[in-house]
């Protein structure tokens, strides 16, 4: 084959040479890009102690996002853009509380953030009057 393209003159010999030099340079491409736009994942657990626990459960939040998230539970914000971002937990009744609400969390391409909040419940106070038979 290059006996023939030398024949033809050295012009179809350099558009082969290039063309297996593109060949090879597509090929070989770096892929380091797609790493960095690749998303992460925000892992959210809510462990709750105590007594009398929230009997709904909760919701996670992330940005406009969420995510029903029951009493011992885990849920999964995947896909996340690198960056840094605050994860909230609502919908937790009056008589339990959690510290550090919402939470800090930075997403790094292609890896796992956990973002665990403990939930602790007191049993509530009885209601005002007493709520007994003999309440006035």
């Amino acid at each position: 084959m290059l006996d023939y393209l030398r024949r033809q003159g050295s012009t179809a010999l350099r558009l082969v040479v290039l063309g297996a030099g593109t060949v090879i340079s597509i090929s070989c491409g770096d892929d380091s890009t797609s790493l960095a736009t690749a998303g992460g994942t925000i892992q959210v657990e809510a462990v709750t102690e105590g007594s009398d626990f929230d009997g709904d459960g909760y919701v996670a939040g992330l940005n406009s996002q969420t995510v029903a998230v029951g009493n011992l539970d885990t849920v999964w914000f995947t896909d996340v853009e690198p960056g840094n971002y605050e994860v909230a937990l609502t919908g937790i009744a009056e008589n339990c509380t959690t510290e550090g609400n919402p939470r800090p969390v930075e997403v790094v391409p292609v890896d796992t953030v956990v973002a665990l909040f403990t939930v602790t419940c007191d049993v509530p106070p009885p209601p005002p009057g007493g709520g007994g038979e003999n309440s006035l």
